[in-house]
């Protein structure tokens, strides 16, 4: 789990956040960078919170996925004295649109070579990275879901091949009604915060260095706390975040974010 001021971010696999390793904080910047361990196959989602009991203002959660805009997720502001509940301090990003009526879940998937020389150049520059810049919006109106993301998997040359043999892939996909937006803009000129998280195979990180092999961290090393969560929307504030993922689970399960958690749409508004 990273932070910074109020913010937290993780990447949740299987109902539990990823381990972070080698956390590094740029306040210059905004921005807290850490590497997560990848495993082909595995759908994940991005997870944020804000649990700033005075936040009074709309935010959403642009994510970019190896380079590419996936979308983003708003998350409304409070009313005077509402308590920060889960449901109302969480977003979670776990799909993109692929047509009007269309989603893909992610999942990380092995990056496909070719020695074919039209795609020498295809690697983009934030391949191996999943990125949350959290910006400050104003609502502007609704629409319809028109940021879509190509459905077909990242393919790169074997010489531009980077560091990692993972990349962002999707699930199969899912019909879905005509997806409603709400169309925002960004207040600012630059986001509250940006969390990267760079992924690579557990053993990659491990003879990189930055993680320790299994039967070490087993054996007396301290693992990251799974992401906290209050047993209750009902009573718990901001300081009760010391519950196991069997709250969330059952959070999840009661389906009640549709309205507070929507599919955003950044527009760029002239001066």
């Amino acid at each position: 789990m990273l932070s910074y001021g109020t913010l937290r971010a993780c990447i949740r696999v299987d109902g539990r956040a990823l381990e972070s390793y080698g956390i590094e904080t740029f306040p210059e910047e905004n921005k807290v960078t850490c590497w997560i361990a990848s495993e082909a196959g595995k759908t994940f989602s991005v997870v944020w919170q804000d649990i700033n009991p005075a936040r009074q203002y709309h935010q959403t959660g642009d994510v970019t996925l190896d380079g590419i805009y996936g979308g983003g997720q708003l998350m409304r502001a409070l009313s005077f004295n509402e308590p920060v509940t889960y449901q109302r301090c969480t977003t979670e990003f776990k799909h993109v649109s692929t047509s009007m009526n269309s989603i893909r879940p992610l999942t990380f998937s092995k990056l496909q070579l070719t020695d074919e020389d039209q795609h020498l150049n295809s690697a983009h520059a934030g391949l191996g990275e999943i990125s949350l810049a959290i910006w400050p919006v104003n609502l502007i109106g609704m629409g319809y879901q028109r940021n879509l993301v190509p459905a077909q998997g990242t393919m790169v040359h074997e010489r531009s091949k980077k560091a990692s043999s993972h990349c962002v892939g999707f699930g199969e996909e899912i019909r879905v009604p005509p997806q409603q937006v709400i169309n925002v803009a960004r207040v600012g000129i630059t986001p509250t915060a940006t969390f990267v998280f760079r992924y690579r195979p557990f053993d990659r990180l491990v003879a990189d260095g930055i993680a320790l092999p299994l039967f070490q961290t087993l054996r007396g090393t301290k693992r990251e706390a799974p992401v906290e969560m209050p047993e209750s929307e009902e009573h718990k504030d901001a300081t009760d975040w010391d519950k196991d993922d069997e709250a969330l689970r059952e959070l999840d399960a009661l389906k009640v974010r549709a309205f507070l958690v929507m599919p955003i749409r950044v527009l760029t508004l002239s001066p």
